[in-house]
């Protein structure tokens, strides 16, 4: 079985649903497959950067989905959130950078 086939028998599996918009569906298949070739190539750290959504305005409280949503097919390749950092992009855009990391074995 191939990577792709392997990343979406494992979303069936855990009820990953096509939630969310198309841009929603295409940012967290391809964080989950980019999530699921790093652990399978044995790396360590997974390190995505999450830009805040287009669609989220009004300000930013409230549960950013496209994240969570995001965060959870990374989870579901293998992946332990770490440690989290925020920053801003360009235009001062919240973007978050959370650090994934994998058991070590010594």
């Amino acid at each position: 079985m191939g990577l792709r086939e392997e990343w979406h028998k494992a979303k069936a599996d855990n009820g990953l649903t096509n939630q969310g918009g198309i841009a929603q569906q295409t940012k967290t298949m391809t964080l989950g497959e980019q999530a699921a070739k790093a652990y399978a190539a044995g790396d360590w750290f997974f390190t995505p950067v999450l830009n805040m959504p287009a669609t989220k305005s009004g300000g930013f409280s409230g549960n950013i989905s496209d994240w969570a949503y995001m965060l959870q097919a990374i989870s579901q390749a293998g992946w332990q959130l770490h440690t989290w950092a925020m920053s801003t992009d360009a235009q001062g855009r919240p973007e978050a950078c959370p650090l994934f990391v994998r058991a070590q074995q010594r």
